[in-house]
């Protein structure tokens, strides 16, 4: 059995982890590379921790530590909920896996262990380096230090056994969802309009005209007891916070260890053996056909494509929607900040700077929002075999797909300065209609150059196999270009407005019109180049 799960185990941490070289020169390099890493980011958290500390004024003691671990792990658990569902129950190695001459637990407990290396080279980068800053900026006994080790692994165990155990019904969920995809889209608007509704009812109760140094003192007194208020609530997360400050540490080691066999023993009895029906049942496409209606023939096959995306969309909106969730939220984050901007007495440089910010934080929600574009082609999975074997120009794929998110993404973002502009009166409607053409220009350039990138390096195979797009090269280079983007123009919008303010939102447009087309043009030379040698 042993012998079996440590097979499974190596023949998916190979397909996660495909290593390009071979060689032990290769795995020392990267181990120093890790490592380096790993003391940069610690120095960078020393610092924060420095700046909470003695600039913000933030009591940084055990209450933080423990809210720190409360609210980094709880992140950890809704994320770990998310990739566990899929690489447990919708992960399409499982094709592969379960006609293997293996037990069904045996792949259970291989799958296990794989997310809980994820999970715990995860942690290793986050929270191991603000347990070094928290241990320096308080000069922590040496127990300190010998205790992040032990939490090191034991978090990351704890934050999957919980994930497995909500998996349960979460997949059940997701599964019932999944069969009435009209209710799971209106539950999601519920959903973002319930949550919008209490920020809005939070935002309003904020005093106006806003006093930042009332408003700061008031909110550190809140933040202070809201800690100590979690300590009292934060069960296992709470003694790992006391082991770490050395306050007991045996008994709460005992009350961890404990409380980790429990979940482990819950896992075994209860998530294992319901493992083959869920895997089963969510890997199930049965279709039903309510009405039959006779296909078309279409004369364009642009319009093919570009029906086809329809389709897709009307029959998952779930989905549409949780792919532009975070498009959705840009009137609400807009709402937020100006409503405190506007609430400040500000000077004309203040309005420059509020402006100046506006641009930025559309900026990064707007490309943030383009990851649909940076897997576009890759999406296409299997399909993408017989696509290629058409006896027609499919390329055109690409412009169907392009378009599709081109509409959608313009449409949010119109309904969204529209809100804004009935939600704030007091900001100037001028800027808000130049902020909106702008906004729309570099979006259309930034997916341009997001399409361009799965054009280039689709990863088919892989998405064939697993169904997943998590750790996409191509998802974090749109992302990683969006920030920078987004830097690069707010400079832009530094010059325009403060230093040579004569030339304004004429200086805005014209750059992100250019930038829009050199990517237009670069990405139909590519698509026009690659295309044709994209491969399975």
């Amino acid at each position: 059995m042993v012998k079996r799960i440590w097979l499974l185990l190596l023949l998916q941490l190979y397909n996660k982890f495909k290593r390009k070289e071979k060689g032990s020169l290769r795995i020392y390099r990267v181990i120093a590379i890790q490592a380096v890493i790993l003391v940069l980011v610690s120095i960078v958290a020393s610092f924060a921790i420095y700046a909470i500390k003695n600039i913000f004024y933030i009591p940084v003691n055990e209450y933080f530590a423990i809210f720190i671990f409360v609210l980094t792990q709880g992140i950890g658990i809704v994320s770990s909920l998310l990739h566990v569902t899929n690489d447990l129950y919708h992960s399409r190695d499982n094709q592969i896996l379960f006609p293997l001459p293996v037990k069904n637990d045996e792949i259970f407990i291989s799958k296990f262990i794989l997310y809980y290396i994820q999970e715990f080279l995860r942690n290793l980068y986050v929270l191991v380096p603000i347990l070094i800053a928290l241990g320096f900026n308080q000069n922590a006994h040496v127990l300190y230090y010998l205790n992040i080790l032990p939490i090191a692994l034991l978090l990351p165990l704890l934050s999957v056994f919980i994930s497995t155990l909500l998996s349960i019904p979460f997949v059940y969920i997701k599964n019932y969802l999944r069969e009435h995809q009209l209710m799971s889209a209106l539950l999601t608007l519920v959903v973002l309009v319930t949550l919008g509704y209490f920020i809005y009812i939070l935002i309003q109760g904020i005093p106006i005209p806003i006093r930042l140094v009332q408003l700061y003192n008031s909110f550190i007194i809140g933040l202070t007891l809201f800690m100590q208020q979690i300590a009292d609530f934060g069960f296992v997360y709470t003694y790992i916070g006391f082991i770490l400050y050395n306050v007991n540490p045996f008994i709460h080691y005992v009350y961890v260890l404990g409380i980790t066999i429990l979940l482990g023993l819950s896992n075994y009895l209860i998530a294992k053996p319901m493992y083959f029906r869920l895997t089963s049942r969510s890997n199930e496409h049965s279709v039903k056909k309510n009405k039959s209606h006779k296909t078309k023939e279409s004369k364009s096959l642009f319009m093919t494509f570009f029906r086809k995306e329809m389709i897709i969309a009307r029959r998952s909106p779930n989905e549409l929607i949780n792919n532009y969730a975070l498009l959705i939220s840009l009137p609400m984050i807009m709402y937020i900040l100006n409503y405190i901007y506007m609430g400040m007495n500000r000077s004309t440089f203040g309005n420059s700077l509020v402006l100046i910010l506006n641009i930025l934080i559309c900026l990064l929600v707007v490309t943030g929002s383009n990851t649909q574009s940076a897997s576009a082609i890759t999406k296409e999975g299997y399909e993408f075999i017989l696509l290629k074997t058409a006896p027609y120009d499919t390329s055109k794929i690409a412009w169907a797909k392009l378009l599709f998110n081109l509409l959608i993404t313009l449409f949010v973002i119109g309904i969204s300065f529209i809100v804004f502009s009935y939600a704030l009166p007091v900001f100037p409607k001028m800027d808000i209609v130049y902020l909106a053409i702008f906004v729309s220009v570099v979006n259309i350039g930034h997916i341009f150059y997001s399409l361009e990138l799965d054009v280039l390096n689709p990863n088919l195979s892989e998405y064939a196999q697993t169904g997943s797009l998590v750790n996409h090269p191509n998802i974090q280079k749109s992302l990683s270009f969006g920030l920078i983007l987004s830097l690069l123009f707010t400079l832009v919008a530094v010059i325009s407005f403060i230093i040579v303010e004569d030339l304004g939102w004429g200086l805005m447009i014209g750059s992100a019109i250019v930038f829009a087309l050199y990517r237009f043009v670069s990405f139909r030379a590519y698509l026009k180049a690659y295309f044709i040698e994209i491969e399975y």
